[in-house]
């Protein structure tokens, strides 16, 4: 039973990372009605907050809105215009489903694991735009750590953790920090010597936010995780599609995962992410 909940879980988280996967690239708001009017409508469809089939335009209801059962069921097309529906929605949903499947075998079935989960349609979100756009966009990045500020305070409070504010602040704030000057220092070095730009900003971002996740112990262990899943995933990008250039945000997010996975495990400091 507990799987199952995880699952239903993870499939809720799922359907709301198709939400930003579609929405956030577009600039279409996914917190809060739009003033537009419906002359404003464009072919991407309006940008108020109930969901709507992009081809049509007909707002989605239940039917439509079940977790990758809704797709399934409609055989991958849209209940009112029959225009096929893109397989990546199931395919994100799944995604995310794993991912919290993979934060439950770690953290076990605690409040400590649902929080984490939380994070888990962000950075599904994120790995999948930035494939398809090569950007890692600031909104998502920022809201990656809201998390990670909900179980720092339910450690402390709830768990009697024994850690002072001072510790958390170097662990944690010096993490984001280093990571951060790290991933700078690396794409300054590597644009001076290769006369191109291997990081962009939004990765030096996103490594800032691996450092407050993991804290600044993690450091060597994420640069090593990042490097190996890239180059990997660079010769497997550049087989595929021909093309140099590719988005390396897709590593720094899995090595961030991985460490996340592995401190649940106890490694570094049972029980805490530090």
């Amino acid at each position: 039973m507990e799987i199952v909940w995880v699952c239903l879980v993870g499939l809720v988280l799922g359907s709301f990372a198709t939400v930003l996967v579609w929405r956030v690239p577009r600039g279409l708001s996914w917190v809060c009605s739009s003033d537009k009017t419906a002359s404003d409508k464009t072919a991407e469809g309006k940008s108020g907050v109930r969901s709507e089939c992009p081809h049509c335009h007909t707002l989605l209801s239940f039917p439509d809105l079940v977790p990758f059962f809704s797709w399934l069921f409609l055989r991958g097309r849209c209940r009112h215009c029959h225009v096929v529906i893109s397989i990546r929605y199931p395919v994100i949903e799944l995604l995310t489903v794993a991912g919290c499947l993979g934060v439950y075998m770690s953290w076990g079935f605690t409040a400590e694991a649902f929080i984490i989960m939380a994070l888990i349609p962000f950075l599904a979100a994120l790995l999948v735009i930035d494939v398809e756009h090569l950007i890692l966009p600031d909104q998502l990045v920022i809201l990656s750590g809201v998390p990670l500020l909900i179980l720092v305070v339910y450690q402390y409070i709830a768990l009697d953790s024994s850690f002072s504010f001072e510790t958390l602040f170097w662990s944690k704030g010096g993490g984001g920090l280093i990571f951060a000057f790290v991933a700078w220092c690396t794409g300054f070095l590597m644009h001076f010597f290769l006369k191109k730009e291997a990081l962009g900003f939004g990765d030096v971002k996103f490594f800032a936010l691996a450092g407050l996740w993991l804290g600044l112990s993690w450091l060597p262990a994420f640069l090593i995780g990042a490097g190996v899943l890239g180059l990997f995933w660079g010769v497997g990008w550049r087989i595929i599609f021909k093309k140099q250039e590719f988005p390396f945000g897709p590593a720094l997010i899995l090595s961030l995962y991985a460490g996340i996975i592995l401190q649940g495990q106890g490694i570094v400091a049972p029980g805490m992410l530090y």
